[in-house]
């Protein structure tokens, strides 16, 4: 079964040096899995057309959400382009990508459903609708807020600043933010001050059953006065990952299980929550997970499945869903079924 892996090089140049040498550590997984596996890189549609003309693969793996094509600035949902395309790839549907990548709106579906998520606002850009926006925060009176770019993932636009205890606070980390960024701004109860503060991910992969949810405890090797995981900390291992203890745990499958269904995600993700309070909190759902990852590979250590068998397993969850939907014949290799045989991912 031919498998192509697409990603995005990082602009970092040692980070996407770090990240190639893990994307080739996974591509040799597959390959010792019985795929036959390929790695490419793409910055547009054009790139991506390119890699399926010269590897025809089964199924795709890809790790970028949004791409332009070469000589327009028009940028396309990738799993949309697949599914014009006929392209068969793993991962959530490209309705489910944009509302993960909105967290106003699918915090606001969540709200809905009777979701625990924190109180926010959203502060548009237009100076007359900023301030209506502003006004509207103010009247709710839920400061601390924590300011977060709309429709970035990843701890992308954040750090201690983005931390404001009034309105002038707010004001001034909105005008960084604005000029950094642009476009529309989440404004959220931030819950770090609480005493009880614990941050959990949740990483989540389809099985032959349903979904499989792996949740760990996400602290930091060098604690700051307040809580915040920034991208920084992310890529230069700030922080570190331990298993949720068994009573916890119980309390939070239920709770984690009704946000990922309310998402609508399929296959695999990760969502971010928090316990706090004595209630937990839906923050955020990544509904395109960078993997290898160092939370989703620690959350899934925990659960029993080493790295082999996570992202091996990530794979079957698309294999199982396309091969149901018709889409599939080819067999999935026999390395792959006997590394999952046994664990709630095998393909039966």
């Amino acid at each position: 079964m031919r498998l192509l892996v697409i990603m995005k090089r990082n602009l970092d140049q040692s980070l996407a040096e770090q990240r190639n040498a893990r994307y080739l550590h996974m591509i040799e997984i597959y390959k010792h899995a019985g795929f036959e596996p390929y790695l490419s890189y793409a910055e547009s549609i054009d790139d991506i057309k390119l890699s399926l003309n010269n590897h025809l693969p089964d199924l795709v793996l890809c790790g970028i959400d949004h791409l332009p094509e070469n000589g327009c600035n028009i940028s396309h949902n990738v799993h949309a382009w697949f599914e014009e395309h006929n392209v068969n790839y793993i991962g959530s549907d490209y309705k489910v990508i944009e509302l993960a990548l909105s967290k106003g709106l699918l915090k606001q579906k969540w709200q809905t459903y009777g979701i625990r998520t924190p109180v926010f606002g959203l502060i548009r850009e237009e100076p007359e609708e900023c301030n209506e926006d502003i006004e509207s925060l103010l009247s709710l009176n839920a400061f601390p807020y924590i300011l977060k770019p709309e429709n970035l993932g990843n701890s992308r636009g954040i750090d201690e600043n983005s931390i404001v205890w009034n309105e002038a606070e707010l004001r001034k980390a909105l005008d960084k933010m604005r000029l950094q960024f642009g476009g529309v701004i989440l404004a959220e109860h931030y819950l770090g001050a609480s005493a009880d503060f614990r941050e959990i991910t949740c990483a989540m992969i389809e099985g032959s059953s349903g979904m499989l949810f792996m949740p760990a405890e996400v602290s930091l090797v060098e604690p700051k006065r307040f809580h915040i995981i920034t991208t920084r900390d992310k890529d230069k291992k700030g922080t570190i990952a331990n298993p949720l203890d068994a009573d916890t745990a119980a309390s939070f499958l239920p709770f984690a299980e009704r946000v990922f269904a309310i998402a609508g995600v399929r296959d695999y993700s990760r969502g971010d929550f928090i316990l706090a309070d004595g209630e937990f909190w839906a923050i955020e759902i990544n509904g395109q997970p960078m993997i290898p990852d160092q939370w989703f590979s620690s959350a899934a250590r925990f659960a029993g499945l080493s790295e082999e068998k996570y992202l091996v397993g990530i794979v079957a969850s698309g294999y199982r869903r396309l091969k149901a939907e018709g889409r599939l014949a080819k067999v999935f290799p026999k390395e792959a079924q006997a590394l999952l045989k046994g664990t709630k991912l095998e393909v039966l």
